[in-house]
């Protein structure tokens, strides 16, 4: 659990103490846990749940959308699994989903794969998943390099339906049941790399073999960035 206080807090939103106290006082803010009335700490983990329910994609008309409404031919897709998914999952998430259906139309490619949601999660800088490659020393263009290697783009891009592999559904699900496991109560693209080293196969989880990354070294770095519950059985 890595704790902030209000001070903590106020320098990490780019806010002043004032404002903090604020959000107190009217109830729109993270949970927070009250030791006397002068020390208040936030969990940082539902500092970045909360910070992720404020996101606003707006849409024609100022109506808030999905990022994943932009992809049609694979909206269905993603939406049917996704829908089933117990827990809400994170605007970057869903950036990161978009970006690998957009790689794999790109490339000619018929199926979304691993492989796929690896450079989706690459190309998002700002979503944990990145961070957390980035922290185990894992540079984008190795991974490039590497996704070039093994997935040969075909002639001309993809105009037709878009679906998605066995391994990337598999992907999908793993990443919802590794956010339960943590204690997580979304998920977010640092489960979707968790997902892709679960599953043991596919283009993406080779990548991440080559590389040296496994699920404890994905789990140990998410640990210091949210807090994680301690690692059973996995």
């Amino acid at each position: 659990m890595q704790l902030l206080s209000i001070e903590d807090l106020a320098a990490y939103l780019g806010d002043s103490k004032r404002t903090i106290y604020k959000y107190i006082a009217s109830g729109d803010c993270p949970p927070y846990m009250r030791i006397s009335a002068k020390n208040i700490k936030f969990d940082r983990a539902d500092v970045d749940a909360w910070l992720e329910s404020k996101k606003v994609h707006p849409g024609p008309g100022g109506k808030k959308m999905s990022s994943l409404d932009v992809g049609d031919p694979v909206k269905s897709a993603f939406g049917k699994i996704l829908r089933g998914s117990k827990l809400p999952w994170t605007p970057r998430a869903h950036a990161v989903l978009e970006e690998a259906q957009k790689k794999a139309r790109e490339d000619g490619a018929c199926l979304v794969g691993s492989e796929h949601v690896l450079f989706g999660i690459m190309s998002v800088k700002d979503c944990l998943g990145a961070t957390i490659l980035s922290h185990l020393g894992v540079k984008s263009s190795e991974v490039s390099r590497r996704y070039e290697q093994l997935c040969k783009p075909s002639d001309g891009e993809e105009t037709g339906e878009l679906k998605l592999s066995k391994d990337m559904e598999k992907v999908i699900q793993s990443a919802g049941e590794q956010a339960v496991r943590w204690g997580h109560k979304y998920v977010g693209a640092e489960h979707l790399l968790a997902g892709i080293l679960l599953i043991g196969t596919g283009l993406g989880f080779q990548i991440l073999a080559d590389l040296d990354i496994t699920l404890e070294k994905v789990r140990q770095e998410t640990a210091k960035l949210v807090m994680c519950r301690p690692a059973r059985g996995q």
